[in-house]
């Protein structure tokens, strides 16, 4: 199954802030999850002052430019992976959340939740 995990950082988190150890431990991480086929995807994503976001209202689009000021949590990157089940999904979702916890990064949120069919079956 194909799982999807979202990476909320704390909101003043800045990319500059990212110790040198963690990037450094995630490479290996990244590099054997993607040999191994569990990890499909995955990136960082730009700060919210930089996104962009659509809403349905009455039936037209509004378009917002960030930053978001009603957000209280934002999502800061992404995984796809693939795992026989949930279990074995927040499995890997714990190593990558001790990876933060390990270098200092202890108010980071994993959700993971899997994705129900798509394009990527």
């Amino acid at each position: 199954m194909r799982y999807f995990m979202t990476i909320i950082p704390p909101a003043d988190l800045q990319p500059e802030d990212v110790p040198q150890g963690l990037m450094d431990d995630m490479g290996p991480w990244m590099e054997s999850n993607l040999k191994s086929g569990a990890l499909v995807s995955t990136g960082g994503l730009k700060p919210a002052a930089e996104g962009r976001r659509l809403a349905g209202h009455g039936g037209k689009v509004a378009t917002t430019d960030g930053p978001f000021a009603e957000a209280k949590e934002v999502v800061g990157g992404y995984a796809v992976f693939e795992a026989p089940d949930l279990a074995a999904a927040t499995a890997l979702g714990r190593t990558f959340l001790d990876m933060h916890i390990k270098h200092g990064l202890n108010d980071i949120t994993l959700e993971i939740r899997e994705i129900a069919g798509g394009a990527n079956y």
